[in-house]
């Protein structure tokens, strides 16, 4: 029932909008509508979401956002996608983030809406980006000052989380004095919740386990950028800016287990300890040159990035069976470093065409060691066997060409990126070496014509060729014991995954789409579990023959009232994985649909409620997931501030629910976390100076950061 209603809830939300005229200005590939601006434009090879001055700028955190934008999807665990299940890179201010999910999930929850000023979502990246990110790119663009002078943002947050508290505050500033333009901004989140969860695992021979745990969680996390502008003259410019982050996330977890053998039933309980501290630092300096007037220009970046964690997990577990309690401790402290520099150059020529070129090196080191100990009486012993100290470096040369015209009312543009790695993995322990050599070619192209101007009605085809490269932990020949029933193993043997994508579309009115999409991948790179040792389920990331996928994505608004509107998202898409000799397939189905409600000097309500159906990622089955959302937000202080109440969760029906099968083994998870709360924030606006022209700031970084993570 709740998927019918939510289709037809979908269904009358698309129908019967009506065109409304608007005065345009189109440009080279991009339409913009004076007076109040649509809260998405679209490019050839992308389109953009306009989160300031929207209902998506009020109390929100950077991952809420991404979850509520029109044709984004976000998974319980964090995972954003625009298309079916392959993750997508993000990138904040040019700055690609290189973070595992699970961090980079952290990272974005410590970002105010109020601090983000639009999103670029990049399903088919052009040869100017770099190729590693076959779920395309989601590209954060941060607010900019617009006044001389001071302009600047203060925040606070308190969120009550079933019986514990989430905290948060920040701020940002911007100032800017002739040539030069001073920014920085900082925010700080205590976050405690509790989780429950139970995993029930049935193997061949009908023994069963099942593990009943809660879990307590202890996080704070830290965000903080700054940096400064200085103009030598109109054409040229110089930037260096500086972006980190560092957390504490503390867990403890508590089990009861069931062991029921073919001979008979052991009890027992686990107690984990597992303690991180992530720490990212990122700063780029950048020099821009505005050749001419019609679009040449000259940039060239330098980047450093650092990135180290500390880790342990200790885990004590005593059960009716002395035979099987057992004590360990794993650390896995690990440092990366990456070096980049690259060079882009923009010529523009006669006919509204453009030529871009550009070439780029990276360098990264990073050093992962895992030490593992045995509880001795009392005593923690070193395990050699399960510890190592791996050293990893990589090289990548890129280079890449482009070419756009505008021809009449058909916008082209092709371009080709070429790329060389070379990599070499090293262990300290065993003296084993890892080496690996490739060079891909990776074009695009991008096609959109427009069939009527004044209606906005245009039709658009793009193509890509992309490459997922292993993550570099993944590379490592570790074994990490995550629990007495469950590791983690590295595969040092991973090759990296080449996805071909092709999409098709047609936007009606300027503001409604329709996408299909395709999507094909060898070496399809995927983490599967299996049984290995006695009642030991393994969890490794393999290559396999391949992973097909194709869609369909709708996407549009509708103004119902005057003051009410709504965003409204489809994505219908069968996913097919060959693992090893299973053929898996399944077709799934994604709804969401975002109400706003200006009510006139009083308040501002907003409403949002998404149903996924079921997905298979690798041989794991995600069930549903179903929710709904509601906030109301209340401008004070001569509408410099905002105080807002929100409820996220209201009927409490988000469930975690995964089962995994394998070889006649079937891991059956579950797991609730708070979704259910209530928030309270405030947020203070402020200014002084005159106002002056919209300044953009070019950073970037490499692809790598991605995987420094992981």
């Amino acid at each position: 029932m709740k998927t019918a209603a939510g289709i037809i809830l979908f269904i009358i939300c698309m129908q019967g909008a009506a065109a409304q005229k608007k005065d345009t200005v189109r440009t080279l590939k991009e339409v913009q509508i004076t007076g109040r601006p649509p809260m998405v434009t679209r490019k050839a090879d992308r389109y953009i979401v306009h989160i300031e001055n929207s209902a998506l700028a009020n109390g929100y955190n950077g991952m809420d956002v991404l979850q509520k934008s029109p044709g984004l999807w976000v998974s319980p665990d964090g995972n954003i996608r625009i298309t079916g299940n392959q993750s997508v890179t993000v990138m904040i201010n040019d700055i690609v983030q290189r973070m595992t999910g699970l961090e980079l999930s952290e990272y974005l929850k410590t970002l105010r809406s109020e601090d983000i000023s639009r999103i670029e979502v990049i399903a088919n990246p052009p040869s100017e980006y770099e190729a590693a990110s076959t779920g395309g790119i989601v590209h954060i663009i941060l607010k900019k000052a617009r006044r001389q002078g001071i302009t600047g943002t203060f925040n606070a947050q308190y969120k009550q989380q079933g019986k514990k508290p989430y905290a948060g505050a920040g701020a940002s500033l911007d100032y800017k004095m002739k040539k030069w333009y001073i920014f920085g901004g900082y925010n700080y989140v205590k976050d405690n919740s509790f989780y429950i969860g139970r995993t029930a695992t049935t193997y061949p021979d009908k023994s069963y386990i099942y593990n009943f745990n809660t879990r307590d969680n202890n996080n704070s996390r830290q965000q903080y950028r700054a940096g400064i502008v200085y103009d030598f003259s109109p054409r040229h410019t110089i930037n260096i800016q500086h972006n980190g982050n560092n957390s504490q996330l503390l867990q403890r977890f508590n089990s009861a287990l069931t062991y029921q053998r073919p001979t008979d039933t052991v009890t027992g309980t686990a107690n984990t300890d597992w303690i991180r501290r992530p720490r990212f630092s990122s700063t780029t300096l950048s020099y821009a040159w505005t050749i001419d007037t019609i679009g040449s220009s000259l940039k060239v970046i330098g980047d450093y990035a650092s990135s180290s964690k500390e880790e342990s997990n200790t885990l004590i577990s005593m059960y009716s069976d002395p035979s099987m309690s057992n004590g360990f401790r794993t650390l896995t402290p690990s440092t990366t470093d990456m070096y980049s520099a690259q060079a882009d150059y923009t010529q523009a020529l006669r006919g509204k065409s453009l030529v871009r070129a550009g070439i780029k090196y990276v360098q990264v080191n990073r050093h992962n060691t895992i030490t593992a100990e045995n509880e001795t009486t009392g005593n923690w012993v070193k395990n050699p066997a399960r510890s190592d100290d791996f050293l990893y470096d990589e090289q990548l040369l890129m280079f890449y060409g482009s070419f756009e015209k505008l021809i009449h009312r058909t916008s082209l543009k092709a371009g080709l990126r070429g790329e060389q790695t070379s990599s070499k993995g090293y262990s300290l322990i065993s003296g084993q070496t890892i080496r690996q050599n490739y060079f891909g070619w990776y074009p695009s192209v991008f096609i959109d014509h427009t069939l009527e101007e004044q209606k906005g009605n245009s039709i658009h085809l793009n193509y890509a060729r992309r490459v997922r490269r292993p993550a570099y932990n993944d590379l490592n020949p570790y074994r990490l014991q995550v629990n007495d029933f469950a590791v983690l193993t590295g595969n040092p043997n991973l090759k990296p995954q080449s996805t071909n994508s092709i999409q098709a579309g047609y936007t009606w009115h300027r503001e409604y789409t329709a996408d299909l999409y395709f999507k094909s991948s060898t070496l399809y790179i995927a983490q599967t579990a299996r049984t290995i040792e006695e009642r030991v389920i393994e969890h490794m990331s393999k290559n396999f023959p391949g992973n097909t996928e194709f869609g369909l994505s709708l996407s549009g608004p509708l103004t119902i009232l005057k003051n009410w509107r709504t965003d409204n998202g489809l994505l219908l898409y069968r996913a097919t994985a060959d693992l090893d000799e299973v053929r898996i397939s399944r077709t799934s189905i994604s709804l969401k649909t975002f109400h706003t409600y200006d009510w006139k000097k009083v308040m501002e309500i907003d409403l949002y409620v998404e149903y996924n159906s079921p997905q298979t990622l690798a041989n794991a089955k995600r069930l549903y997931v179903f929710f709904t959302d509601i906030g109301f937000t209340k401008k004070v202080l001569k509408n410099k501030g905002r105080i807002r109440l929100s409820f996220t969760d209201l009927f409490n029906t988000f469930r975690e629910q995964e089962i995994t099968r394998y070889n006649n083994t079937t891991v059956n998870f579950y797991q609730k976390r708070p979704t259910r709360t209530a928030s309270l924030s405030f947020v203070w606006s402020f200014s002084a100076g005159k106002e002056f022209a919209k300044k953009r700031i070019d950073a970037n970084n490499s692809d790598e950061k991605s995987r420094m993570g992981n």
